[in-house]
């Protein structure tokens, strides 16, 4: 006989019902064919069934449960399973168009794509992009909960397929808190406070991801080409440029922004905000005839003396000396 561990639960979805709860003795000779058959019977589309396999046991038997909680445009599965493996994901595959995070309670999951690896052991977590294939494999007595949300919410750097983490690592804790309380309280929210639930849920969920990949050879400078970005097409319209804002827009946290700028050039964010403001303020000098205190205002100095003042630093002369 199977035996759960006593871990303090989730309250995701009706405890008294299980979408899918399903017991196959191993020495079924069809045991993978009577499992599927089960599973798709039970949870149809609420939880569509992977491909799975079974071992091969001479005794005992396979006991899989699973409650199901939707969160508007996420959703939440708290899953136990006995000793199980297959695959999901990958073009057409199981919930190929979402990030899922699966973060275990006990046991073992263990996640293969070909080019990497991933384990969530008890007291991790393993978010994982499942556009790309991946097979999988459960150890005996294993219980997780499950967070899928759309794959569009979620940028990975280029090479990375999954990120794990600490449940206990201080991102990792915000999240899981603010996840529990609002699967706690959520069928008492109205739409405006499941939607504002939502958004915070997901802010925390960036802030963990990226968090633990800007060290990524490849995402740091990304990061900081589309924040260049960002800024060049925001120097002239945007007054209030600020970090929060440009973090906001690229879906990071102002930590990770600050991080990608300290690796990639010498100016903090805004203190590159400034410079290429100065910059455009000299081409303009240069080739307009808009006076000194008309440009800049429209380059959003607060006066004429402050632009002055910082327009000499940058480049050692007078606004009015090339003129």
């Amino acid at each position: 006989m199977s035996t759960e561990a006593s871990v303090s639960p989730w309250r995701v979805g009706d405890p008294s019902t299980p979408v899918i709860d399903i017991a196959v003795p191993y020495a079924n000779e069809n045991r993978n064919r009577v499992l599927l058959r089960e599973w798709r019977r039970q949870g149809s589309e609420q939880v569509p069934a992977p491909p799975i396999r079974l071992p091969r046991h001479g005794a005992g038997t396979y006991r899989a449960r699973i409650w199901k909680q939707n969160l508007l445009d996420f959703f939440l599965e708290d899953q136990y399973s006995d000793a199980v493996a297959g695959s999901t994901g990958g073009p057409g595959g199981h919930l190929e168009d979402r990030i899922v995070t699966s973060v275990t309670l006990s046991g073992e999951w263990r996640f293969d794509t070909g080019s990497q690896r991933a384990t969530a052991a008890a007291g991790m977590l393993c978010v994982r992009r499942n556009e790309d294939p991946w097979d999988f494999e459960v150890a005996r007595g294993t219980r997780a909960v499950t967070l899928v949300l759309p794959a569009s919410e979620i940028r990975f750097p280029t090479n990375t397929r999954a990120v794990t983490a600490e449940q206990a690592s201080p991102a990792a804790a915000l999240l899981l808190a603010q996840l529990r309380l609002w699967a706690e309280l959520a069928d008492g929210l109205g739409a405006v406070a499941a939607g504002a639930a939502r958004n915070a849920t997901l802010e925390l969920f960036r802030g963990l991801m990226y968090d633990q990949v800007i060290d990524d050879a490849e995402f740091a400078p990304a990061l900081l080409r589309a924040a260049m970005d960002h800024i060049e097409a925001r120097l002239l319209a945007d007054p209030d440029l600020s970090p929060q804002g440009i973090a906001a827009a690229l879906n990071v946290s102002v930590r990770t922004l600050y991080r990608a700028f300290g690796q990639g050039v010498a100016s903090p964010v805004m203190g590159y905000v400034r410079e290429r403001r100065l910059e455009r303020a000299r081409a303009e000098l240069l080739s307009t005839r808009l006076t000194v205190s008309e440009i800049a205002a429209r380059w959003h100095f607060t006066d004429s003396s402050h632009f002055v003042k910082a327009y000499k630093k940058r480049f050692a002369e007078t606004p009015t000396a090339r003129r």
